[in-house]
C-alpha cells in the first residue's frame, strides 16, 4: 500500500471548470451509470448528478475522507465499493495506474463539448489545473493498493 496526496480545487465561479481535453471515450459508457474518461494526463469519470453530487460533498467537502484505492475496489469512509460493471474496467484500471505512478495528483471538475450541456467530469490528473479558474483546498492522502 502506498500514500498518495491528492490535491483538491474548487472553481471560483459556480459552473466554471475548463475543458478536459482529448480523450478516448468509453465504448459502453452511456449505457452504464459511470462513464470513464482516459486523456494523456488524466482519467476521468462522468456519473449521474445525483451521484456526482453526493460524491462531491464526500470528496471534496471539508473534513478528511478516508479513501483506498485497490485493484477492483475503492473504500470510501469506511464503506467499500466493488461494483464489478463499474470498477472492473480500462477506465478503473487507467486511474489506478495514474495514482500508483504519481507521487501527488490533482482533482477538480472539468466538462467537454462532445458531451451535454451540464455535464461534469471528475477528473484526477497528474498536472494542476489552471490558476485562474480554481483555487486550493485542504490536500486529501489516498491509500493506492499493489
Amino acid at each position: 500500500m502506498m500514500d498518495r496526496l491528492l490535491h483538491r480545487y474548487s472553481a471560483f465561479f459556480p459552473r466554471w471548470c475548463q475543458a478536459f481535453g482529448d480523450h478516448v471515450p468509453d465504448p459502453f459508457g452511456e449505457a452504464r451509470a459511470v462513464e470513464w474518461v482516459v486523456g494523456a494526463d488524466s482519467v476521468g469519470v462522468i456519473v449521474l448528478p445525483e451521484v456526482r453530487h453526493w460524491l462531491m460533498r464526500e470528496l471534496l467537502a471539508e473534513r478528511h475522507p478516508e479513501v483506498e484505492f485497490r485493484p477492483h475496489a475503492i473504500r470510501l469512509n469506511r464503506r467499500d465499493y466493488d461494483e464489478v460493471e463499474v470498477l472492473a474496467t480500462a477506465g478503473y484500471a487507467a486511474l489506478h495506474e495514474l495514482l500508483r505512478g504519481c507521487d501527488e495528483a490533482h482533482m477538480f471538475l472539468t466538462y467537454h463539448l462532445i458531451y451535454p450541456p451540464g455535464t461534469r467530469i471528475i477528473t484526477v490528473s497528474s498536472k494542476p489545473p489552471l490558476g485562474l479558474l480554481y483555487r486550493e483546498m485542504a490536500p486529501l492522502t489516498v491509500v493506492v493498493s499493489e
